[in-house]
């Protein structure tokens, strides 16, 4: 299972609640690159975007792999999606679109300026960068879960929830309309 989603919106704190709610292993692919290759925002500054999102490409790719027949929970970053390795591999994962709005993280973006993309102006940064990414989320989401309210736990307990029932609903093979999708 994979989490997409905005900078900020929550992937890893609730990934990593789901991931205990499920007794499973947890893996956020930017640690996975910092582990690797050194701060992220240094990777920006000495080598370029570019070659973050090839060690990204790569960091998410094995993800994937690893985790391949097991309930292994996957948070990407805000751009991963935007590879189209990446797009084709996620077509093979039950993927989660967690949605939000600019206010619903604006006080953790303010709170962090390590983000290299958002430098600046962070917040009109975070606008345009959400609405060049959002179809895209869209498009490549199973599920989609509305993070603007609740609790971390409470947001984890709600997509583990529909989880369940997109897996029983997959295994019946009744397709969900796509109505049924969101995430209450």
């Amino acid at each position: 299972m994979v989490l997409i989603g905005p900078m900020a919106v929550g992937k890893s704190a609730i990934g990593q609640q789901l991931a205990q709610h499920l007794g499973s292993a947890f893996v956020d692919t930017d640690v996975v690159v910092v582990a690797n290759h050194g701060a992220i925002a240094e990777i920006f500054a000495s080598r370029g975007e570019h070659v973050f999102r090839e060690m990204e490409a790569r960091a998410v790719a094995q993800a994937i792999e690893d985790a391949q027949g097991s309930n292994t929970v996957i948070s990407l970053g805000g751009g991963a999606v935007l590879d189209s390795g990446t797009q084709q591999l996620l077509a093979r994962c039950t993927v989660v679109y967690l949605e939000c709005d600019a206010a619903t993280v604006a006080e953790r973006v303010a709170k962090n300026s390590g983000r290299p993309l958002l430098a600046g102006d962070a917040m009109g940064r975070w606008r345009t960068l959400f609405a060049t990414r959002q179809p895209v989320y869209e498009r490549l989401a199973d599920l989609v879960l509305d993070v603007r309210r609740g609790t971390v736990p409470e947001l984890a307990h709600r997509l583990e929830d529909a989880l369940v029932e997109y897996a029983a609903a997959k295994t019946a093979a009744v397709p969900m309309p796509a109505a049924t999708k969101e995430v209450e």
